[in-house]
């Protein structure tokens, strides 16, 4: 799922070819690459030819990248700072994905607890992304962090880690988690790929890219968009306010073949397993042991839809992510947790716009229950 601002695309990269003709061109030079001389010899071009034309190449693929970024909206590698509220006084640090910021009116949270909320978006976020953000908010002695099983899963990684996360941050807490090779070279990698979208965007986002092309064809023709592009993004608003619309499609209406593609494309993104034992869970106990020195903490559980549990959260997957919340709320006893995922309202597809994120009516009692609590809580220091 990708969050974007006004009406964003979920595009997808592939490296751009230099032409043909070009090539042949090139080609050409180099095999035969003489001057009319008189009778001497042709000339073979020298280095510096040769990486002129190179640099001319990557210029004009860099070119073109950059183009296509800009024209399918891909979304940025920063976070987007949005509040909401009085903006006097303290306020209140709210770190979550969109599963949190769409999940909940935030509104409402801010007028019952009388204060202004500030959030640094980024889609696909978790804790090793709202650390960074957490050192930026200095004017908070309330924290709400949010997150859902598949949030907190260290196999579904956000596309812009390697934007915000120091490499050495990162380096260490593989160390610590004692991750296995193949899960530290897939984290690492996300390095050097990001040095190189500053020269071409587009790498690595194929799908993105794909996705983004179809929807503006659509557009210039005049087409109808599909139902899997209609509901492949949501819609950020424009302005840097912590306020977002109902989102009012139902996961229980989607046909099922649609529902098979999407979990089959999810049980890819994830390869295939939860686990709860990486950089994600060192991240969230660090900012529970920074919160816990300012002032009041709530850990809000977002729900999955149950399509969404019923693929992936197996038994041993559930026992693994208590434990890891378990372990947390004994290295901080004063945090809040405010279980939403076992709300019994909740089980249904109905309330769910996708696997992960609620729609508009599952948004209005999640809501509901959430201030419930922060009202039951409110006595706490």
């Amino acid at each position: 799922m990708v969050t974007k601002e006004n009406n964003p695309t979920k595009a997808d990269p592939e490296g751009v070819q230099s032409s043909p003709a070009l090539a042949m061109t090139v080609g050409a030079g180099l095999l035969v690459g003489w001057r009319p001389t008189g009778d001497r010899p042709a000339a073979v071009p020298g280095t510096a030819h040769v990486g002129l034309v190179v640099c001319v190449a990557i210029a004009i693929a860099a070119a073109i990248s950059h183009f296509a970024a800009d024209w399918l909206g891909l979304p940025t590698p920063k976070a987007t700072y949005r509040r909401i509220g009085p903006q006097d006084g303290l306020q209140v640090f709210c770190a979550g994905s969109s599963l949190l910021q769409f999940g909940i009116s935030w509104p409402d949270v801010s007028e019952q607890l009388g204060q202004g909320i500030e959030n640094w978006g980024l889609g696909g976020s978790s804790p090793t992304e709202w650390e960074v953000s957490q050192r930026v908010a200095t004017n908070s002695d309330v924290m709400i962090i949010g997150f859902s099983v598949h949030d907190l899963n260290e196999n579904f990684l956000c596309d812009y880690r390697a934007n915000l996360v120091p490499i050495m941050q990162t380096i260490e807490d593989l160390w610590r988690s004692k991750s296995d090779w193949q899960f530290s070279e897939r984290v690492l990698g996300q390095y050097p790929l990001a040095y190189l979208r500053t020269l071409f965007p587009t790498a690595g986002r194929p799908d993105a890219v794909l996705v983004g092309v179809r929807r503006k064809l659509c557009e210039l023709a005049g087409l109808p968009l599909t139902r899997d592009d209609q509901a492949g993004f949501l819609v950020l608003p424009k302005t840097p306010v912590l306020n977002f619309g109902d989102w009012n499609s139902k996961l229980s209406d989607w046909p099922e073949d649609r529902a098979l593609r999407r979990l089959v494309a999810l049980r890819d993104e994830i390869h295939g397993a939860h686990r709860f034992d990486g950089p994600k869970k060192l991240a969230f106990l660090r900012m529970l042991d920074h919160a816990q020195k300012r002032g009041r903490i709530f850990v809000v559980v977002m729900p999955v839809a149950p399509v969404y549990a019923h693929q992936f959260l197996t038994p041993d997957v559930v026992r693994s992510f208590e434990a890891t919340l378990a372990e947390a709320q004994q290295a901080v006893p004063q945090a809040h947790f405010v279980r939403l995922d076992q709300l019994p309202a909740l089980k249904s597809d109905y309330y769910y716009a996708d696997f992960t994120h609620l729609n508009g009516e599952g948004k209005r009692i999640a809501t509901e229950a959430l201030l419930k609590q922060l009202g039951n809580d409110s006595h706490v220091p």
